[in-house]
C-alpha cells in the first residue's frame, strides 16, 4: 500500500484538471480502491456495449499506483517517482488467532529443544543423587526411553531442559521427569510425524 503522503501528492495533482480521466482518478485515490472492484466496476459488472476502455485503464492505473505497482508519473506525467531507496514497500501477513497461536507453539519447542531460551548461557550443574528421586535410570536407559543419543540429553542436561543427578562421574535420570519434560515430549512428537 502507499504512503498516505503519496496518495495526497497525487490528488492535489489530479484535482485541478477537470477531465472525467482525472477526476476519476481522485476518486479512485480519495476512497482507495482495488484493482478487483475497479474491474468489477468498469468491466464485469457493465455490459459489454456501454464498456469505457479509457476509463477502466485510468482507474486500474489509480489503483495499481495506491498498492504500489506503479509509480506516481504513470498516472501524474509531470510529477517524477520518488527514489528507490526512500520508497518502503512493506508486505502484510494476517493470520487468524489460531494459526498464530500454533506458531508461537512451533516457535517455543524450537527455541526449547535448541536451548535458545533467553538467560544464563552457562552450564547447568548435576544435582546431586541424594536428591534424586526413586525411580532413576543411567544415560543409556534414559536415552532408549527418549529415542536420541547421549550427545542431545547431555545438551538437554546442561541447558536444564531436563535435570540430571550425578553420581561419581555417572549422570541419572528420573524416569518420570523425563516422560513429564516439554523438550522430550517435543523430541518424540517431531520424530514420530516424520515417520
Amino acid at each position: 500500500m502507499r504512503k498516505q503522503s503519496e496518495i495526497n501528492r497525487a490528488i492535489e495533482y489530479l484535482k485541478p484538471l477537470v477531465d472525467k480521466v482525472s477526476r476519476l482518478q481522485v476518486e479512485i485515490l480519495e476512497n482507495k480502491r482495488s484493482e478487483t472492484w475497479v474491474f468489477n466496476q468498469y468491466v464485469r459488472d457493465v455490459p459489454e456495449d456501454k464498456q469505457n476502455e479509457t476509463l477502466f485503464y485510468a482507474a486500474r492505473d489509480a489503483a495499481m499506483f495506491l498498492s504500489g505497482k506503479i509509480g506516481i508519473s504513470s498516472i501524474c506525467p509531470d510529477l517524477e517517482d520518488e527514489p528507490e531507496e526512500e520508497q518502503e514497500l512493506e508486505e502484510t501477513i494476517t493470520l487468524s488467532l489460531s494459526e498464530y497461536k500454533k506458531l508461537l507453539l512451533r516457535l517455543d519447542r524450537v527455541e526449547r529443544r535448541l536451548g535458545l531460551r533467553v538467560g544464563s548461557l552457562e552450564k547447568v550443574p548435576r544435582k546431586d543423587i541424594s536428591e534424586a528421586p526413586d525411580d532413576l535410570i543411567g544415560q543409556a536407559d534414559a536415552c532408549r526411553l527418549i529415542g536420541c543419543g547421549k550427545t542431545t540429553i547431555k545438551r538437554w542436561a546442561n541447558k536444564g531442559l531436563i535435570t540430571g543427578y550425578q553420581k561419581g562421574r555417572s549422570v541419572y535420570y528420573s524416569r518420570r521427569e523425563l516422560i513429564g519434560s516439554p523438550v522430550v515430549r517435543d523430541y518424540k512428537d517431531s520424530k514420530s510425524n516424520k515417520e
